[in-house]
C-alpha cells in the first residue's frame, strides 16, 4: 500500500508569493517583486494519486519556502519520491540533500520550469496558471504566473530522517509530500510515523 506524508511547511515559510491590489509591494516571488493574485483557497491537488496542499495564498503573509538550505525533519523510513508544488525564476536545476537515519548523506537532482513562460520544460504537471501578474505598483493583464507540480526521486533505499533544501533564491516551494510503500504487517524494523508532517494513509 502507498503511504503519503504531507510535510508541514508552516515553520519554514519565508517568502510571500500572493498579494492583493492593496498590498502589491509585499510580493517577493522574484527579484522584480512580482507576485500572483491572491487566491480564495489554498492550492489542493492530487497528482498521480498524491495529495498536495499549500499554505493559504490569501496575500496576508508568507506562503512559500524560498530555498535557503532549510533542514526539514521527516518521518524515519524509506521513501520513494518527494512531490512538490513549486516554481523557478527562469528554469532551474539543483539538488535535494537526504539525511539518512544511519548518519549518511545522499543527494538527488530536481528541475523546475520558469514561473513566467507557462511552458513545462521538465515534464511537470500544471498546478496553477493565473491570468494576470502583480507588479509592485500595478496589475498587469494578459501575463500570468505558473506554478508546477514536480517530483524528486529518492534513489537511496535506506531510511531517511531529514532533508535539506538547496541554497538557491530562484527556487520556491509551496507544498511537499513524500511517497513510499507500506511495509507489510509483521515486518521488522518499520519505524513509527512521526515528526513534521501529516500522515495520509
Amino acid at each position: 500500500m502507498t503511504v503519503h506524508q504531507v510535510l508541514a511547511l508552516e515553520p519554514f515559510l519565508n517568502n510571500q508569493a500572493a498579494t492583493t491590489p492593496e498590498n502589491l509591494t509585499d510580493g517577493r516571488l522574484n527579484v522584480w517583486g512580482n507576485s500572483l493574485p491572491a487566491q480564495a483557497a489554498p492550492l489542493a491537488l492530487e497528482v498521480d494519486g498524491v495529495p498536495l496542499r499549500s499554505a493559504p495564498l490569501d496575500g496576508r503573509g508568507p506562503d512559500n519556502v524560498l530555498c535557503a538550505g532549510q533542514r526539514i525533519e521527516v518521518p524515519e523510513r524509506r521513501w520513494d519520491w518527494l512531490y512538490v508544488i513549486g516554481c523557478g525564476e527562469r528554469r532551474v536545476r539543483d539538488v535535494v540533500t537526504w539525511h539518512l537515519a544511519d548518519g549518511a548523506v545522499d543527494r538527488d537532482h530536481f528541475a523546475l520550469s520558469d514561473l513566467w513562460e507557462g511552458r513545462s520544460d521538465f515534464g511537470e504537471e500544471l498546478a496553477l496558471r493565473t491570468e494576470v501578474i502583480h507588479y509592485p505598483h500595478h496589475v498587469q493583464p494578459r501575463i500570468g504566473i505558473t506554478l508546477w507540480c514536480q517530483r524528486v526521486p529518492v534513489t537511496t533505499r535506506k531510511a531517511l530522517g531529514a532533508l535539506t533544501l538547496p541554497r538557491n533564491p530562484a527556487v520556491h516551494f509551496f507544498a511537499m509530500t513524500l511517497v513510499g510503500q507500506q511495509v507489510s504487517a509483521g515486518s521488522a524494523g518499520e519505524p513509527q510515523m512521526q515528526g513534521a508532517g501529516r500522515d495520509l494513509r
